[in-house]
């Protein structure tokens, strides 16, 4: 018996080519939806990595102030002399006092104003370690763009010693990764070492930001 070829129908071949076209564009699809899924869910954890890293930094920036008040690096010196005493000559509108008062604030009615002052790089906000020799590396591979900030705000009088309200800023690996706080802390008269009295987080801090460059 010889061999026997058996082909099919032109219609039938049409229709099984047509159906694996189908079939592996459905799989296509699938792939390119589940590779997408994956690459939004990496960006979306590596985005609150990056937040929580700014926080931490915004954090650092609230407690290198507190030991600014307490003294800093220079417990004796004419910056540590004046915060003490809440020298009126020392904490100036807009927070612009020359060297060594610069960074400390004259009190604003507005809680906001001191805060949009964080965002100007140039502006008088200062930076980690200044006035207490703490240090923290900054640069790429995961650490932050920029050293955490801070402006010390001189609150009216009420009860014994000085009450500060703290602005920090804390950066992270990503431009948009941006944390500010917002901090208050009580100096006793007698110079021994203050306490933080409530802080909270700007949740609207960059549209605050905004409206304040408009």
């Amino acid at each position: 018996m010889g061999n026997r070829h058996f082909s099919m129908p032109r219609r039938q071949a049409g229709i099984a080519l047509i159906t694996a076209l189908v079939l592996m564009l459905a799989v296509l699809m699938t792939g390119i939806a589940s590779a997408r899924g994956a690459l939004q869910s990496a960006r979306g954890a590596a985005y609150e990595r990056d937040r929580v890293l700014a926080m931490r930094m915004a954090e650092a920036a609230l407690t290198d102030a507190e030991h600014d008040i307490d003294g800093g690096a220079a417990p004796g010196s004419a910056r540590a002399n004046a915060i003490l005493g809440g020298s009126v000559d020392a904490f100036i509108g807009e927070c612009l006092g020359a060297r060594p008062y610069n960074g400390l604030c004259a009190h604003d009615a507005d809680p906001n104003r001191q805060l949009a002052q964080l965002a100007v790089d140039d502006g008088p906000a200062i930076a980690f370690g200044t006035f207490t020799g703490a240090t923290l590396p900054t640069g790429e591979g995961g650490l932050p763009l920029a050293l955490p900030r801070y402006l010390i705000e001189l609150m009216p009088a009420s009860g014994e010693g000085q009450l500060y309200r703290i602005a920090a800023h804390g950066a992270g690996s990503m431009p948009g990764a941006q944390v500010a706080l917002q901090g208050y802390y009580r100096k006793p008269p007698d110079g021994s070492r203050g306490r933080r009295v409530g802080w909270r987080e700007i949740g609207n801090w960059s549209a605050l930001v905004a409206a304040a460059a408009e």
